[in-house]
């Protein structure tokens, strides 16, 4: 018998308001799904307790095929059966699209605290330094006119819940296929070129994903698609690394075997640089995930980020890039007024300020590695392959 615990409707039809588990007033997408806050919290609490599905229900099935026909009270006590059945909840959840690998591990709750109490410690920082300059109250307050409105909220959860869907999650998987277990053993000064691709090539797939997941990017034509990705796509790798930093948990091993991939593919000279922009992105930048995903996604749309790895003129130059130009500011805009919100206009100043230069920086490093990738003969086939998944990433779309 079909029950209202097995309906799974497209996603697109989930109401804007209300829980798909239990009905009640939804916070956000939790784990993939629509929820209120207690379903958020038993999903994350149970769904690893498997003992619990198999646990049979003591409430009566209900016909998903006549719910519809049936007063608002017989609807309701299909959905207070879901909150007082544990086995009914759980697995309702399950079918209703939750994901159990979204929930964060131990190791990963250790690393969030510890990226939430940095965060606060900023600031607490860029707090004290704005009163130390004696700031009058009419400085900082913020229009009306530019505060978050509830669709700028609505806007802001999509983007971050499609990097942890696409780009976290793409990473973590290509991760896994690419440090398997007797690389732990695996000697530094004897590394396989093959992790000079391999790495690169996981920074893109996962990147690729979530920018090409966002409805603004299938809203542009075909060359602007192709344009935006060879164009700009390989200029964000290294930002986005600094993000996929601060939201995955690295082993040690994982941290040196990645160090020295990059070192052998900078060179030594490079590599010492490498690692001084690194540093300066660490202090600069502000563990803020809805403001470092959000600026990529600026950066994505933006008219040009050309650094000459390509024969320019292969590539194909739309003439009009007012579209391109248009969804940029759209973006810009909405991280601009979250800045503002969270930070008063002269910490969105200064927050803004460090993403311009430590971008700059970012992209001058990210450009002599291009260098090395295009010129050195052991690194070819990792420029080759590169240009390959950009090609049929948006071959495949």
């Amino acid at each position: 018998m079909s029950t209202i615990f097995d309906h799974q409707p497209n996603q697109t039809s989930w109401p804007s308001r209300e829980c798909i588990i239990c009905n009640s007033k939804a916070i956000g997408i939790n784990f993939g799904a629509l929820t209120c806050a207690p379903c958020k919290a038993f999903f994350r609490r149970n769904a690893r307790r498997k003992e619990i599905l198999e646990s049979p229900c003591q409430h009566r099935n209900i016909d998903l095929s006549i719910v519809n026909y049936m007063n608002d009270s017989y609807k309701i006590d299909c959905y207070l059966q879901i909150r007082r059945c544990s086995s009914c909840r759980l697995r309702r959840c399950f079918n209703m699209g939750m994901k159990e690998e979204l929930i964060r591990t131990d190791e990963e709750n250790i690393r969030h605290k510890q990226l939430v109490d940095m965060n606060r410690r900023k600031r607490e920082f860029l707090k004290q330094k704005q009163q130390n300059k004696q700031l009058s109250i009419s400085q900082c307050i913020v229009n009306n006119d530019v505060l978050l409105h509830e669709s700028d909220w609505c806007h802001l959860t999509n983007i971050v819940s499609a990097y942890e869907t696409h780009c976290l999650k793409t990473y973590i998987q290509q991760r896994s296929t690419m440090y398997s277990n007797e690389t732990k053993s695996c000697q530094h000064q004897h590394l396989p070129t093959k992790y000079c691709t391999a790495l690169p090539m996981t920074l893109t797939i996962s990147l690729c994903s979530f920018l090409q997941s966002l409805p603004a990017f299938h809203s542009l034509s075909h060359i602007n698609r192709m344009f935006l990705c060879k164009n700009n796509l390989r200029l964000l790798l290294f930002p986005n690394m600094f993000e996929l930093r601060q939201s995955c948990f690295f082993e040690p091993w994982q941290i040196s075997l990645e160090k020295a991939t990059w070192e052998l593919i900078c060179g030594p000279q490079l590599f010492e640089e490498f690692n001084r922009t690194a540093k300066l992105v660490e202090r600069s930048l502000i563990t803020d995930p809805i403001i470092i995903r959000l600026w990529l996604v600026v950066l994505f749309f933006s008219s040009s980020l050309f650094c000459l790895y390509d024969n320019y003129l292969l590539l194909k130059i739309p003439k009009k890039k007012t579209t391109i130009i248009d969804i940029q500011n759209i973006y810009a805009t909405l991280l601009w007024k979250y800045l503002l919100y969270r930070h008063g206009y002269f910490g969105a100043v200064q927050i803004y300020s460090n993403l311009i230069h430590t971008y700059l920086q970012m992209q001058r490093i990210g450009f002599e590695i291009g260098v090395q990738v295009r010129t050195r003969n052991e690194l070819l086939i990792t420029y080759e392959t590169l240009n390959q998944i950009l090609t049929f990433d948006i071959r495949n779309n």
